[in-house]
């Protein structure tokens, strides 16, 4: 999914933050918000809008869960 269609999803479901998963092996997520519409990085960078991203962290009680877009 692209940068775009996140932000629309996460616009829609009134999210503010969330934690992408770039590759399917990758061990680490980003931490990810929304300001201004656009998708920021934890360094303050917009998301790259041409790179496909693979997925992002389910937290449910502390409990983190790989989901896939």
């Amino acid at each position: 999914m692209y940068r775009q269609e996140i932000e629309k999803y996460l616009k829609d479901n009134n999210i503010t933050q969330i934690d992408l998963i770039l590759n399917q092996d990758d061990k680490l997520a980003i931490y990810c918000k929304v300001k201004n519409g656009k998708l920021y990085d934890y360094t303050d960078h917009v998301v790259d809008r041409k790179k496909d991203i693979w997925g992002y962290l389910k937290w449910n009680n502390g409990q983190k869960e790989r989901m896939a877009f």
